[in-house]
């Protein structure tokens, strides 16, 4: 189950009496979280129909033993554990869970959260195997534009396609954030109920993937002064050094692999078509494709390979590596 079907299930009155919320986009399990708690949590039965527990606190006993003592106030009773990832039960326990989730108490909602899950285990096995699993990843990009059309549409608006598609490129796949740039963007547009890709472009920010196309821009136009700012102004605003390594070669892949549809003389949607990735990357990319001769890319792929050990290793500076990084790269 996606987290917008079950959301939109729990807002038609279809709720279960047991869900598992796993996945790494934790925007999502909150938002079917607060879709439960607007179903079934009011201010005056809150104190006594909703329950709450951190997995690496409390026991499976805990809560099963919440879950299986009726409300005093009557109606459905939520219960929400989080963490489970980080919990480790004992068999015992673990099968009194899958035994519970295999039948649930029908006037009780009990919702587990994981942040990644374990196939190997039995107990994460069969909890995704349930009906009632919802599975909280990102939608691909070309999947986004609409998704945030939908959103704007729910909250009186109307987001243009290219707008839409101007937002999920400057933010990237990422629904949490998406959600709420989209929200400011709202409030900026005010009365104006169509928003256009200006009102996005006044309001999100530029974003880390542009400064890498910038800092890659730096690096064949052996400017080694540039792209050092840039580097340092990326970590200055708290992005760890091995992510910045692997947008670069990320940035580095593109482009070798742009080259190569290019050299079959396939156009730039074709190209993004074969490859499955957004139009607008494939067409930053084929902006550097003429720069880079693949020799060269090729030799920037060992030097992020280096570079990437160094990093690893507990002995080496981040900032030392990945200056020296960018001084190989910019010759």
């Amino acid at each position: 189950m996606t987290p917008d079907n079950s959301i939109l299930k729990i807002s038609k009155g279809q709720t279960e009496p047991f869900y598992f919320l796993y996945g790494p986009e934790t925007f999502y399990q909150t938002e079917v979280i607060q879709a439960l708690l607007q179903k079934w949590i009011t201010d005056d039965n809150r104190d006594f129909n909703l329950e709450t527990f951190d997995a690496r606190e409390s026991t499976v006993n805990h809560w099963l033993g919440s879950a299986k003592t009726l409300s005093f106030m009557g109606g459905t009773k939520l219960v929400v554990v989080r963490n489970l990832h980080e919990a480790v039960p004992t068999d015992q326990d673990a099968q009194a869970l899958m035994d519970y989730a295999e039948s649930p108490i029908p006037d009780v909602c009990l919702v587990i959260t994981a942040d990644k899950v374990d196939r190997k285990r039995k107990l994460f096995k069969t909890l995704t195997g349930l009906k009632t699993a919802v599975a909280c990843e990102a939608p691909k990009e070309n999947e986004l534009t609409n998704w945030l059309r939908k959103r704007a549409e729910e909250k009186g608006y109307s987001l243009s396609s290219d707008a839409a598609r101007f937002l999920v490129n400057r933010v990237g796949a990422r629904p949490g954030i998406l959600a709420k740039e989209l929200e400011k963007t709202l409030l900026y547009a005010g009365k104006n109920k169509s928003v256009s890709e200006r009102d996005v472009a006044e309001v999100v920010g530029e974003s880390k993937q542009e400064n890498v196309f910038a800092l890659t821009d730096a690096l064949k136009t052996k400017n080694p002064e540039k792209a050092l700012h840039l580097l340092h102004n990326q970590i200055d605003h708290g992005e760890e050094p091995i992510k910045i390594l692997g947008t670069i070669a990320w940035q580095f892949r593109m482009i070798w692999e742009v080259k190569h549809y290019q050299k079959k003389n396939l156009p730039p949607s074709q190209i993004a078509k074969v490859m499955g990735a957004n139009p607008y990357v494939v067409d930053k990319a084929a902006q550097h494709t003429g720069r880079f001769s693949t020799q060269q890319l090729r030799n920037g792929y060992l030097e992020l390979a280096k570079a990437d050990r160094s990093l690893k290793s507990t002995t080496q500076n981040p900032l030392a590596v990945m200056q020296t990084l960018i001084l190989n790269l910019s010759h």
